[in-house]
């Protein structure tokens, strides 16, 4: 066994000491940020962890005893996993690469199924984890049985689609957006297409469900922004903007509408703008996220410094340096007290966000031990950090569940 270290970059750092559980990655000479190269692909992945389970949920106040607790591998020539999905109690997830759909148990690390992807771009877990749902660039959706891969049917989900999709797992729906303008929404548990809205004039470019699945934003090329009571088909408010990206506030009391110099906030009962966010050319295009109290909004690009906002006041609140990249995750945990962040070729990061508004806001970097990670994420239950590595693996942190005590004899 070998303990993990977590280095502290700043002076107010967390203390993230040393986690006596699992054997860290390799430390191998990593490159400076911005000159990321892919490994080849058929080098063999090195061996993983020994699989520990987690035993509880990550926060701020167990933050110190995170560890490399596990890996996940595909049963093929190494690929990205470049979409996934996780079921909605945090015990189940399931990645596409290149070749494979892959399924794999997370309290046990296990290998559920794999089998061929096909022309599977998309990946959802029905509300229930029986299901998985797939979706290709022409809208077809596949339901396969979660325990073999076994494909059950396939339904035809939009005749004009687009690639411009929403689902919300709690309930398993699926809305998918078309070339012209209109937007189908499914039941897909029930194999039931439950509204088709002609939604605009031209074709879809973002859609968005927000928190309880109530309502649903759609933006179009025709140059505006829909909320939609979808159920009824009643359109609740317009707004007038281009739209790169769309993100609800967790208590859906307003929309961010990311633009192509700002991000404008939107009061979701009467269309009210809030604030303008001038942010310059395109630094929201790969973050746009909420925090859970709907406080704050972090948002970046291709430029090393990401942003956090005050959405009450439209306020800059906090930089996060050496954060962004070409390609970057930004992500709070459930727990609402860490934010994680990645950048493909830098770092992997935990920020404390209890102190958004110190001058130096605390930092720790995961000593993960490659620059390739591509998207970082939390379970929904909170468990675990899935790091996912451009070449294949994907990594899993957590706070490792302590042994039972052998009761006396």
């Amino acid at each position: 066994m070998r303990q993990l270290s977590i280095l502290n970059l700043l002076a107010f750092v967390l203390i993230l000491a040393a986690a006596a559980c699992q054997t860290a990655p390799p430390q191998t000479e990593l490159p400076p940020p911005g000159t990321f190269e892919p490994q080849q692909r058929d080098i063999p992945t090195l061996v993983p962890p020994q699989w520990v389970p987690a035993g509880e949920q990550i926060a701020l106040a167990n933050v110190e005893q995170i560890a490399y607790i596990g890996r996940l591998d595909a049963l093929s020539t190494p690929s990205t996993v470049f979409a996934y999905a996780f079921s909605t109690d945090g015990t189940r997830f399931v990645g596409l690469n290149n070749e494979q759909i892959i399924g794999w148990d997370l309290l046990t690390g296990q290998l559920i199924f794999n089998t061929g992807r096909g022309d599977a771009l998309q990946v959802f877990y029905s509300a229930d984890k029986n299901d998985i749902y797939t979706l290709d660039n022409i809208g077809t959706v596949s339901v396969l049985e979660a325990t073999s891969g076994r494909q059950k049917t396939t339904l035809n989900g939009h005749d004009r689609f687009n690639g411009q999709t929403a689902y919300f797992p709690d309930e398993g729906l699926l809305a998918l957006g078309g070339l012209d303008g209109s937007v189908k929404v499914w039941d897909v548990a029930a194999r039931q297409s439950l509204v088709t809205i002609a939604a605009h004039s031209l074709q879809i470019t973002n859609i968005a469900f927000n928190s309880d699945g109530t309502l649903l934003a759609t933006s179009s090329d025709d140059g505006s922004i829909k909320l939609w009571d979808w159920r009824t088909r009643t359109n609740r408010v317009t707004f007038n903007s281009v739209a790169y990206k769309l993100a609800f506030a967790p208590d859906s009391s307003q929309i961010a509408v990311g633009e192509e110099q700002q991000i404008t906030l939107w009061n979701t009962a009467d269309g009210t703008r809030l604030h303008t966010i001038n942010t310059g050319p395109r630094l929201f295009s790969d973050a746009l996220e909420y925090s859970p109290d709907s406080q704050y909004l972090v948002n970046g690009g291709s430029i090393p410094t990401l942003t956090v906002w005050d959405t009450r006041t439209g306020e800059l609140v906090n930089t996060l340096p050496s954060a962004g990249g070409e390609a970057n995750d930004v992500t709070f945990s459930p727990s609402g007290d860490l934010l994680v962040t990645s950048a493909l070729g830098g770092l992997v990061s935990l920020w404390d966000v209890t102190q958004m508004r110190e001058e130096l806001l605390r930092r720790a970097e995961l000593n993960v031990g490659t620059r390739q990670i591509l998207y970082a994420d939390w379970s929904p239950d909170g468990f675990l950090l899935t790091l996912i590595d451009a070449t294949g693996p994907v990594q899993l942190w957590g706070v490792a569940a302590q042994p039972t005590p052998t009761p006396p004899a």
